[in-house]
């Protein structure tokens, strides 16, 4: 698992090497009626838009300071952000991640509401870069299959684990060549504290929650993601 993160981290750490002191806007020949608009306004676009997309993330679970446990998977993306102006724009946002861990399977969600901010001009082949900041909270469900963990007195169907989370993102949009739909890749680092935990029992179909407990917030889940989409509208 730190192989594929600091593989990651040299990725990106290559991309930056290319980003260029000027911005060059992309033009294109008008005839006597209209001028085509720079790449820029094409894409940073002020009103109401919807962002998703797909990607992977790893991560690690830190357990009252004293185990480790790593976990992979699959993300699905969706930002909802409304452009104020040419620089700032505020986003409500989900992140819904599927891993293993200890061949335990994971479903987890985070809710978040942050800033999304357009980085001045200078990267590499007329990507627009921004940065954002989000906070929210996270709920991580553990699907156990009926198997006792040795850290509860039962065996659960599933475990819920609850609490706050807040992530910071840096990624750049571009425009396709023929079509001229926008794309988008991002990195985002996100941090989870585990508050809340319950044991949930199944029903028949249906979940019912049969124990709760509050955690003394030393348990952590950190977790990388890499994502890339497109805008919606």
């Amino acid at each position: 698992m730190m192989k594929l993160l600091s593989v990651f981290t040299v990725l990106f750490i290559s991309c930056a090497a290319f980003a260029q002191n000027d911005y060059l806007f992309k033009t294109i020949e008008s005839d006597t009626t209209a001028t085509e608009l720079p790449t820029i306004d094409k894409i940073w676009i002020e009103g109401l838009h919807i962002d998703a997309g797909v990607g992977i993330h790893g991560g690690v679970y830190l357990v009252e300071g004293s185990t480790r446990d790593y976990a992979t998977g699959l993300a699905i993306k969706t930002d909802v952000g409304y452009y104020f102006n040419d620089h700032w724009a505020w986003e409500a946002s989900s992140m819904i991640k599927f891993a293993r861990v200890d061949e335990l399977r994971i479903w987890g969600t985070q809710l978040t509401m942050g800033i999304r901010y357009r980085l001045p001009p200078g990267w590499y082949d007329e990507q627009v870069p921004y940065f954002r900041f989000f906070t929210g909270a996270n709920i991580n469900v553990v699907y156990t299959d009926g198997r006792k963990l040795p850290e509860f007195e039962e065996a659960y169907s599933r475990i819920q684990f609850e609490g706050p989370m807040a992530g910071l993102a840096f990624g750049g949009m571009r425009l396709t060549e023929q079509s001229k739909n926008m794309w988008f890749w991002e990195a985002s680092l996100t941090a989870e504290w585990l508050t809340r935990e319950s044991g949930i029992q199944m029903d028949k179909d249906v979940p019912v929650v049969v124990s709760r407990s509050a955690l003394d917030g030393r348990s952590q889940l950190y977790t990388i993601f890499i994502t890339f989409g497109g805008r919606i509208f």
